[in-house]
Protein backbone atom coordinates (compact mmCIF):
# COMPACT_ATOMS: atom_id res chain seq x y z
CA UNK A 1 0.00 0.00 0.00
CA UNK A 2 1.31 3.19 -1.13
CA UNK A 3 2.07 6.38 1.41
CA UNK A 4 -0.22 8.33 0.26
CA UNK A 5 -2.46 5.70 -0.02
CA UNK A 6 -2.16 5.16 3.78
CA UNK A 7 -1.87 8.58 4.67
CA UNK A 8 -5.36 9.10 3.33
CA UNK A 9 -6.57 6.26 5.02
CA UNK A 10 -5.22 7.66 8.55
CA UNK A 11 -6.86 11.01 7.62
CA UNK A 12 -10.50 9.22 6.92
CA UNK A 13 -9.74 7.65 10.59
CA UNK A 14 -8.76 10.29 12.39
CA UNK A 15 -11.60 12.61 11.31
CA UNK A 16 -13.93 9.83 11.85
CA UNK A 17 -12.81 9.98 15.53
CA UNK A 18 -12.95 13.16 15.75
CA UNK A 19 -16.35 13.22 14.70
CA UNK A 20 -17.56 10.46 16.93
CA UNK A 21 -15.99 12.70 20.21
CA UNK A 22 -17.46 15.94 19.03
CA UNK A 23 -21.07 14.36 19.18
CA UNK A 24 -20.25 12.67 22.15
CA UNK A 25 -22.82 13.11 24.28
CA UNK A 26 -23.69 12.38 28.87
CA UNK A 27 -21.56 9.16 29.08
CA UNK A 28 -21.56 8.68 32.77
CA UNK A 29 -24.13 9.42 35.59
CA UNK A 30 -27.05 9.49 33.12
CA UNK A 31 -30.52 10.54 34.97
CA UNK A 32 -33.74 8.10 34.59
CA UNK A 33 -35.28 8.77 31.71
CA UNK A 34 -38.05 6.21 31.78
CA UNK A 35 -41.10 8.77 32.88
CA UNK A 36 -39.93 10.91 29.99
CA UNK A 37 -39.91 7.74 27.61
CA UNK A 38 -43.20 6.33 28.07
CA UNK A 39 -45.59 9.25 26.74
CA UNK A 40 -46.04 11.10 23.39
CA UNK A 41 -45.76 15.38 23.65
CA UNK A 42 -47.80 17.53 22.60
CA UNK A 43 -46.00 20.04 20.60
CA UNK A 44 -47.35 23.90 22.64
CA UNK A 45 -50.06 21.89 23.82
CA UNK A 46 -53.03 19.66 22.60
CA UNK A 47 -54.32 23.26 20.61
CA UNK A 48 -57.11 22.75 18.36
CA UNK A 49 -57.86 26.93 17.19
CA UNK A 50 -61.01 25.51 15.47
CA UNK A 51 -62.55 25.41 19.50
CA UNK A 52 -60.44 28.45 20.07
CA UNK A 53 -57.70 26.65 21.78
CA UNK A 54 -54.70 28.56 20.60
CA UNK A 55 -50.46 26.98 21.09
CA UNK A 56 -49.06 27.34 24.05
CA UNK A 57 -52.07 28.21 25.92
CA UNK A 58 -53.07 27.36 29.22
CA UNK A 59 -55.90 26.05 27.51
CA UNK A 60 -54.22 23.83 25.49
CA UNK A 61 -51.46 22.51 28.52
CA UNK A 62 -54.59 21.54 30.33
CA UNK A 63 -56.08 19.88 27.16
CA UNK A 64 -52.97 17.82 27.05
CA UNK A 65 -53.40 16.90 30.86
CA UNK A 66 -56.97 16.07 30.13
CA UNK A 67 -56.07 13.37 27.33
CA UNK A 68 -52.62 12.06 28.92
CA UNK A 69 -50.14 13.51 26.57
CA UNK A 70 -46.80 14.68 27.64
CA UNK A 71 -46.20 18.62 26.72
CA UNK A 72 -43.50 20.03 24.82
CA UNK A 73 -43.63 23.94 25.51
CA UNK A 74 -41.11 26.84 24.23
CA UNK A 75 -39.86 29.46 26.62
CA UNK A 76 -38.18 32.98 25.92
CA UNK A 77 -37.23 35.51 28.48
CA UNK A 78 -39.21 39.03 28.59
CA UNK A 79 -37.17 42.08 29.01
CA UNK A 80 -38.03 42.10 32.47
CA UNK A 81 -36.71 38.52 33.28
CA UNK A 82 -39.73 36.51 32.98
CA UNK A 83 -39.13 32.94 31.19
CA UNK A 84 -42.69 33.40 29.06
CA UNK A 85 -43.99 30.59 26.90
CA UNK A 86 -44.17 31.69 23.25
CA UNK A 87 -42.52 30.29 20.39
CA UNK A 88 -42.40 32.80 17.72
CA UNK A 89 -39.52 35.07 16.97
CA UNK A 90 -42.38 37.78 16.55
CA UNK A 91 -45.22 38.71 18.26
CA UNK A 92 -47.13 39.46 15.24
CA UNK A 93 -48.31 36.38 13.79
CA UNK A 94 -50.23 35.12 17.31
CA UNK A 95 -51.39 38.48 19.14
CA UNK A 96 -51.15 41.16 16.11
CA UNK A 97 -48.62 43.25 18.42
CA UNK A 98 -45.65 44.66 17.40
CA UNK A 99 -42.10 43.74 18.64
CA UNK A 100 -40.89 40.44 20.67
CA UNK A 101 -40.65 38.56 23.90
CA UNK A 102 -37.18 39.76 24.47
CA UNK A 103 -38.28 43.43 24.25
CA UNK A 104 -41.32 43.19 25.97
CA UNK A 105 -42.07 43.57 29.42
CA UNK A 106 -44.47 40.44 31.97
CA UNK A 107 -46.78 42.91 32.10
CA UNK A 108 -47.40 43.86 28.42
CA UNK A 109 -47.25 40.44 27.02
CA UNK A 110 -49.82 39.18 29.99
CA UNK A 111 -52.57 41.95 28.05
CA UNK A 112 -52.09 40.00 24.56
CA UNK A 113 -54.41 37.58 23.37
CA UNK A 114 -53.71 34.65 21.36
CA UNK A 115 -55.29 34.06 17.94
CA UNK A 116 -57.93 36.32 18.87
CA UNK A 117 -58.95 34.72 21.80
CA UNK A 118 -59.35 35.07 25.36
CA UNK A 119 -56.16 32.92 25.81
CA UNK A 120 -53.33 35.04 26.91
CA UNK A 121 -49.65 34.27 26.78
CA UNK A 122 -48.82 32.40 30.02
CA UNK A 123 -45.52 32.36 32.08
CA UNK A 124 -43.68 29.58 32.55
CA UNK A 125 -44.51 29.52 36.53
CA UNK A 126 -48.27 29.48 35.36
CA UNK A 127 -47.39 26.37 33.24
CA UNK A 128 -46.05 24.62 36.04
CA UNK A 129 -48.47 25.37 38.61
CA UNK A 130 -51.35 23.57 36.03
CA UNK A 131 -49.64 20.63 35.06
CA UNK A 132 -48.71 20.13 38.82
CA UNK A 133 -46.52 17.24 37.90
CA UNK A 134 -49.66 15.18 35.96
CA UNK A 135 -47.52 14.70 32.86
CA UNK A 136 -44.06 15.19 31.93
CA UNK A 137 -43.00 18.60 30.50
CA UNK A 138 -40.25 19.23 27.75
CA UNK A 139 -38.97 22.57 28.31
CA UNK A 140 -37.39 24.18 25.32
CA UNK A 141 -35.49 27.46 26.08
CA UNK A 142 -34.99 29.70 23.12
CA UNK A 143 -32.25 32.09 23.81
CA UNK A 144 -32.16 35.36 22.03
CA UNK A 145 -29.17 38.34 22.18
CA UNK A 146 -26.73 36.29 23.76
CA UNK A 147 -29.49 35.88 26.77
CA UNK A 148 -28.60 32.14 27.26
CA UNK A 149 -27.64 31.94 30.58
CA UNK A 150 -29.63 34.39 32.11
CA UNK A 151 -32.64 32.39 30.30
CA UNK A 152 -31.30 29.27 31.49
CA UNK A 153 -30.65 30.90 35.33
CA UNK A 154 -34.20 32.48 35.41
CA UNK A 155 -36.13 29.33 34.27
CA UNK A 156 -34.31 26.93 36.78
CA UNK A 157 -35.19 29.18 39.36
CA UNK A 158 -38.99 28.08 38.51
CA UNK A 159 -37.74 24.43 37.82
CA UNK A 160 -36.05 24.06 41.59
CA UNK A 161 -38.83 23.86 42.91
CA UNK A 162 -40.76 22.14 40.43
CA UNK A 163 -41.76 18.29 41.81
CA UNK A 164 -42.85 16.89 38.08
CA UNK A 165 -40.88 15.23 35.63
CA UNK A 166 -39.14 17.52 32.96
CA UNK A 167 -36.25 17.96 30.75
CA UNK A 168 -34.75 20.82 29.56
CA UNK A 169 -33.67 21.40 25.81
CA UNK A 170 -32.21 23.98 23.52
CA UNK A 171 -31.07 24.54 20.04
CA UNK A 172 -28.85 26.72 21.85
CA UNK A 173 -25.48 24.35 23.00
CA UNK A 174 -24.89 27.28 25.46
CA UNK A 175 -27.57 26.85 27.17
CA UNK A 176 -27.37 22.94 27.92
CA UNK A 177 -23.46 23.33 29.14
CA UNK A 178 -25.18 25.84 31.86
CA UNK A 179 -27.46 23.23 33.07
CA UNK A 180 -24.43 20.69 32.40
CA UNK A 181 -22.74 22.84 34.90
CA UNK A 182 -25.01 24.20 37.18
CA UNK A 183 -27.87 21.48 37.32
CA UNK A 184 -26.44 17.93 35.77
CA UNK A 185 -29.08 16.37 37.35
CA UNK A 186 -31.61 17.91 35.01
CA UNK A 187 -31.90 15.64 31.83
CA UNK A 188 -31.14 17.76 28.82
CA UNK A 189 -31.89 17.22 25.01
CA UNK A 190 -29.89 19.17 22.50
CA UNK A 191 -33.09 19.98 20.01
CA UNK A 192 -31.84 19.38 16.13
CA UNK A 193 -33.44 22.40 14.12
CA UNK A 194 -32.12 23.20 10.63
CA UNK A 195 -33.59 26.30 10.82
CA UNK A 196 -32.06 27.29 13.66
CA UNK A 197 -30.50 31.35 13.16
CA UNK A 198 -27.79 33.02 16.39
CA UNK A 199 -26.99 35.71 14.16
CA UNK A 200 -26.29 36.58 10.63
CA UNK A 201 -22.32 37.26 11.16
CA UNK A 202 -20.01 34.67 9.32
CA UNK A 203 -18.87 33.73 13.07
CA UNK A 204 -22.47 33.02 13.73
CA UNK A 205 -22.47 31.06 10.50
CA UNK A 206 -19.99 28.69 11.21
CA UNK A 207 -21.63 27.71 14.61
CA UNK A 208 -24.97 27.62 13.80
CA UNK A 209 -23.22 24.99 11.20
CA UNK A 210 -21.99 23.00 13.71
CA UNK A 211 -24.99 22.86 15.95
CA UNK A 212 -26.86 21.74 13.37
CA UNK A 213 -24.07 19.05 13.04
CA UNK A 214 -24.29 18.45 16.69
CA UNK A 215 -20.28 19.24 16.62
CA UNK A 216 -20.93 21.25 20.13
CA UNK A 217 -22.10 18.00 22.05
CA UNK A 218 -18.90 17.64 23.61
CA UNK A 219 -19.81 20.58 25.76
CA UNK A 220 -23.10 20.04 27.00
CA UNK A 221 -23.62 16.22 26.27
CA UNK A 222 -26.92 15.93 26.38
CA UNK A 223 -29.15 13.54 27.11
CA UNK A 224 -30.71 12.94 23.93
CA UNK A 225 -31.47 14.34 20.64
CA UNK A 226 -34.26 15.73 19.49
CA UNK A 227 -34.82 16.00 15.29
CA UNK A 228 -37.47 17.13 13.22
CA UNK A 229 -38.76 15.08 10.90
CA UNK A 230 -37.32 14.68 8.06
CA UNK A 231 -33.51 15.29 9.70
CA UNK A 232 -33.54 11.88 10.75
CA UNK A 233 -30.91 10.77 8.65
CA UNK A 234 -28.50 13.40 10.02
CA UNK A 235 -25.39 11.25 10.64
CA UNK A 236 -24.29 12.90 13.45
CA UNK A 237 -27.88 11.66 15.23
CA UNK A 238 -27.39 8.38 13.63
CA UNK A 239 -24.17 8.17 15.80
CA UNK A 240 -25.55 9.05 18.55
CA UNK A 241 -28.31 6.47 18.60
CA UNK A 242 -26.00 3.89 16.88
CA UNK A 243 -22.74 4.52 18.37
CA UNK A 244 -23.55 5.96 21.90
CA UNK A 245 -27.40 4.11 22.33
CA UNK A 246 -29.05 7.34 22.98
CA UNK A 247 -32.61 7.87 23.09
CA UNK A 248 -34.17 9.00 19.93
CA UNK A 249 -36.82 11.68 19.83
CA UNK A 250 -38.59 13.41 16.92
CA UNK A 251 -40.82 16.40 16.55
CA UNK A 252 -43.17 18.28 14.83
CA UNK A 253 -44.97 14.64 13.71
CA UNK A 254 -47.83 16.12 12.08
CA UNK A 255 -49.78 12.80 10.95
CA UNK A 256 -50.60 9.21 11.16
CA UNK A 257 -48.13 7.95 8.63
CA UNK A 258 -44.83 9.80 10.07
CA UNK A 259 -46.35 9.04 13.69
CA UNK A 260 -46.63 4.88 13.05
CA UNK A 261 -42.90 5.08 11.38
CA UNK A 262 -41.21 7.33 14.34
CA UNK A 263 -43.29 4.65 17.12
CA UNK A 264 -41.92 1.59 14.81
CA UNK A 265 -38.42 2.69 15.50
CA UNK A 266 -38.79 3.38 19.00
CA UNK A 267 -38.62 7.15 19.04
CA UNK A 268 -40.28 9.63 21.41
CA UNK A 269 -42.91 11.17 19.44
CA UNK A 270 -43.60 15.09 19.93
CA UNK A 271 -46.67 15.57 17.55
CA UNK A 272 -48.93 18.69 16.28
CA UNK A 273 -51.98 18.70 14.86
CA UNK A 274 -52.72 15.27 15.52
CA UNK A 275 -54.67 13.11 17.75
CA UNK A 276 -52.61 10.05 18.05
Amino acid sequence: MGKKIRYALGAIAGTAAAWILAVKPRIWNKPDMTEIRRYDYAKKGFFRVSKGVPENSLAAFRSAVEHGYGIALDVRLSRDGIPVVFGDDLLKGMTGARGNVENSTWMELKELKLEGTEERIPNLDQVLQLVDGQVPVLVNLISADHNAESLADQACDLLDDYEGVFAVESADPCVLRWFKKQRPEYIRGQLLDPEYRSGSTWKHRIRDFLCAALLLNWLSEPDYVSTRVGSCCNPSAWICRNVYRLPGMVWDVANDEEYEVVKTKGSIVVFEGIEP
